[in-house]
Formats: structure tokens, sequence, C-alpha cells
């Protein structure tokens, strides 16, 4: 079997009991029952898709903007020139394009694969060269491709989605660029839905009344010309779609093999999940549709698939615009299963701590971010895990002395290491570990990690116990540590075994963590 049937038979219907776990749980929050509308059943469709309740929250995103030509460009259903693809490409990837701006406000990750540009592209870090061809044919005379080709195409997208999600990226969006594309993609429509091309076709880039109508007039001459089998999806496809929309319809049905959320964009992604669903129907179920587009095709596709989109802002774009407007909806559906009390636990409150770690550089700022975290609170207990100052260290001294000049009065400091007795203490006031390098740098001094005879287990004893007590606080802790990836490492075996020490356990700590930050030149972002 190829790739394609492999994923094929990968899919899988959502789970029933985890979507109803879902449902039981969001009739019990501390809120009416159905009160959160379409948001409850976006809730119930990722826990059956991930088949658990609560569903992991899709925190990592990505989105991939599949790129490719048409030969159907010739008959000027658009008033673009064919080389603007290529022209918007390089936007994307300088960063420049509305898709960065929208991604950056809502934290995807822009990729970009060339699987069908008709122009030769310089090597960018960040674009992937997929090309099946330059550009498809024109589907108005003649097939767009041929079948092994859009194989190929669907294939580039299912291994897009795989090596995303093996990356760690827990939710995809869809994304396109393609000048004339909307054409190919009302024809897919109208041939799925049984639509008439004056129905499916819409107005593109904005194209005036006698484009558009050369536009229909193609549509209807492609959809007249092709004996199509709509049981055979993949020929349907090869006629008629774009090598972007070949390579959608892999990442989609990538994505439901794997059981990972993908938002659709526009009609480009609404078109390819037509033919995704047609070739496997439990494929839906990881399907979400951020917006409706203005294409008229994309409300007869969402039609089709039962599918309701979340956002509807008059928007037709594409590039990915609409599924990242609406990606924090789908995170958020995920996150009030999560944190939302439900009346029993208000009745029978269980203590429940909230961790934060916060990372950076020497002198990246990470501990005045730390501190105000905690500046509205009026009271704090202040963990300083490194070395008492002492005259022999007038550098340590002044650092030292520039940190408790910086603390409320209200503030208690602790000098100590023993971290994990206070985090297991049931303290209502929130807790600042500044920091866990020194704190590490104490351990390994004190368990000879720098001699001939390390005791090792120890070290491991201690790092497991601080672990365990970060884990299972009860209190609001926020917590520094460096990031050991931002600098240099000293050529030593001692330099060496601190970095990887002090990466294992940063690494750690944030598994446990509710919220991971990284602070550079003063500025925090958020990473989880």
């Amino acid at each position: 079997m190829g790739l394609l049937d492999d994923t094929l038979a990968a899919i899988e219907p959502l789970d029933r009991d985890a979507m109803r776990q879902a449902r039981e749980r969001h009739d019990q929050l501390v809120k009416p029952r159905g009160s959160l509308g379409q948001l409850e059943d976006l809730a119930e469709q990722l826990a059956g898709l991930a088949r658990t309740s609560p569903p992991p929250i899709p925190e990592r995103a990505a989105v991939v903007i599949f790129a490719g030509d048409h030969g159907v460009h010739r008959h000027g259903v658009s008033p673009w020139p064919q080389e603007i693809t290529a022209a918007m490409v390089g936007t994307f990837l300088n960063g420049r394009a509305v898709i960065n701006a929208i991604a950056k406000q809502t934290g995807a990750t822009v990729r970009v694969v060339d699987v069908g540009v008709a122009t030769d592209l310089p090597d960018h870090p960040r674009l992937r060269k997929e090309r099946v061809r330059p550009g498809t044919d024109d589907l108005a005379t003649a097939p767009a491709m041929t079948r092994a080709e859009a194989v190929q195409a669907v294939e580039v997208g299912i291994r897009t989605a795989s090596e995303l999600v093996a990356a760690g990226h827990s939710c995809l969006l869809t994304g396109d660029m393609g000048i004339a594309n909307t054409t190919p993609a009302a024809a897919l429509v109208a041939a799925f839905t049984g639509a008439s091309p004056e129905d499916a076709t819409g107005r593109g880039t904005g194209i005036d009344d006698p484009t558009w109508t050369t536009k229909v007039a193609v549509v209807r001459q492609a959809l007249d010309l092709h004996r199509l089998d709509l049981a055979d999806p993949l020929g349907v496809l090869a006629a008629l779609g774009g090598l972007e929309h070949a390579a959608t319809v892999g990442y989609l049905l990538g994505a439901a093999a794997l059981r990972t959320p993908v938002i659709l964009d526009g009609v480009a992604a609404a078109a390819a999940a037509i033919v995704a669903a047609a070739l496997a129907p439990d494929a839906t179920g990881a399907f979400i549709a951020g917006h409706l587009s203005q294409e008229p095709a994309a409300q007869l596709a969402l039609d089709k698939l039962a599918l309701r989109p979340l956002l509807d802002l008059r928007m037709r774009l594409g590039e990915g615009t609409g599924a990242s407007l609406a990606l924090p909806i789908v995170q958020s559906a995920a996150r009030v299963l999560h944190e939302v009390a439900t009346l029993d636990e208000l009745a029978n409150p269980t203590p429940q701590g909230r961790r934060v770690l916060i990372l950076g550089g020497a002198r990246s700022g990470k501990s005045v971010t730390a501190e105000r975290f905690l500046e509205d609170e009026p009271s704090v207990t202040y963990v300083a895990t490194g070395a008492v100052p002492d005259l022999d260290d007038p550098e340590w001294a002044e650092r030292v002395a520039v940190h408790r000049a910086r603390r409320p009065t209200t503030w208690q400091t602790h000098e100590t290491r023993d971290v994990a007795a206070l985090l297991t203490q049931p303290a209502a006031e929130p807790l600042l570990i500044d920091c866990f390098t020194t704190w590490l740098a104490g351990e390994l001094d004190a368990a000879g990690s720098w001699t001939d005879h390390p005791d090792d287990d120890a070290l491991q004893a201690r790092v497991d116990s601080a672990i365990s007590a970060w884990t299972g606080t009860t209190r609001y802790v926020v917590a520094v540590s460096n990031e050991v990836g931002s600098g240099i490492v000293p050529a030593t075996p001692s330099g060496r075994r601190f970095r990887d020490e002090l990466g294992a356990l940063n690494a750690r700590l944030a598994a446990a963590a509710d919220e991971v930050w990284f602070v550079t030149a003063g500025i925090p972002q958020r990473l989880r």
C-alpha cells in the first residue's frame, strides 16, 4: 500500500464515549446548560477526536500555505498576472503579508510549500520545495493534471501534516496561494454538490461582471468536458483541481489520520475538504470551519460537509487568514473544559495550584518579568536559591542587593535550596522561585558532580523531589530558570554537564507548567 492508502486506512470515527463525557462535563460547569452554544459542540468534537475528555488544548498551531499556478488563468478569469503567485510567496516568506500579521497575533507558525508554482523560487528556510509540476493544465480543455500527479500532490500534503504533528504542533491550519485558484475551487464544489456554475462561481479577487461571466462559462465548459465519476474522487480532483487543492486534500487527510484538529480557511480549503470527505467520510471529524468565505462555493461546500463556520467577517483573502483568526476560539473551547469549575467542585473545593515558568538568558529581564506577575499580590514568599553573597564575590553581592531592593517590604524572603518543602506547604500566598538555575548549580555542587566520584543518585533524587513538588503544588508559583539554548556553553565536561542537566530540568518543569514564557531583551513572549 502507498502513503495515501495507508493514511485513508488510519482514519477512524470520532470517539463517542469521549464526546459524551465532554457534553456531561459541560452540563456540570458553573454556567447555564448550552450557554456557550457552538463552543460546546466544538469542545465535544475535540474530545471525540482526541479520544479523551477534556481534550488537549491545541496550543501549538501551524498554518501551511500550499502554492500553485493554474493553466485556466489564460482565459482571463482573474485580472491579476500569474506572476503574482511567486511574488506573494516571497511576501509570505519575508513576513509582510496579511497572514503573517494575523498569525503573529494568534501565535500560529507560518510555512509555505511550493507544490506547483510556475516560476522558479529561490531557496528560503521557511519554503519547502515539493513542486509536482510548474502549474496545471487548462481544466477547460484538458484534465488539470494526471491522476499520478494528483496523488503525488496529495501525498505532499500528507507528509507535511505528519511532519508538523511529529514536531509538536497540535492544531493545523490551511492556507493557499494561486492566482485563479477560485475557478478550480468553484468547479470542484459544483461537481460534488450538483450546484450550477452560476451558483458556485464567485468574484474571486473582485472581478467585474464580464470577467465573472467568462469565469462561469469556463467552469461550465470544464464540467461538460470531463466525464466525472463522483465515485472516483481522485479522478475528479485530477480533472478539475489545482495542485494546492490536491496538497490541501492530503493535509486534511493527514491531520484526520493523526487525530489532529485542522481549521479550514476559505473556498480553496472547502473545496479540498469535499474531496477529502469523498475519499474518507470519517475525516470530517477533524475538520473545523474557521470562517465563511464570501465565495459562494464555500457556503455550498460547508453545507455539504455539515460544517458551521466559527466566524463570518465577509473575508475572501485566503492565505490562511480566516483560519488563523478562528484559532483562539478553538483553543478556548478546549480550555473551558480544563479550567472552569463544576458545581460539585465549588461545593467540595480541592486546592488547585498554578505554575508559571519564565525562561530567558542572562540579563534578559526574566526576574523582573517574574516579579511583575506578582506585583499586585499583597504578600509573596520569595525564594532565593543562590549562594549567600560574601566579600570574595562582589559582583554576586551587587546582583543580590539589586534583587533585594526591588522586592516590596511585604514580601518574605527565604534563602534556601529546599524548594520542595516550600512547594508542598499549604500556604495561601504565592511563591516566587528565583531561580532554578542557581538551585541546580548548588545541587550539582552538593552531589560532587565536578569530582571524580559524583553522587548521581543523590542528585537525581533531589531533582525528582523538586519536580514532584512542583507538579503537585497547590500554591500559585512563578519560577525563573535560564534557557541554556540561548547561552554559550564552555567547552568543558563540567560546562556540558551543567547544560544537559539544566536543559532536562527545564523540560520537566515546562511539561508540568500551566504557562511557559520566554524573555528576550526584556520582552516576554508566551510559549504556552
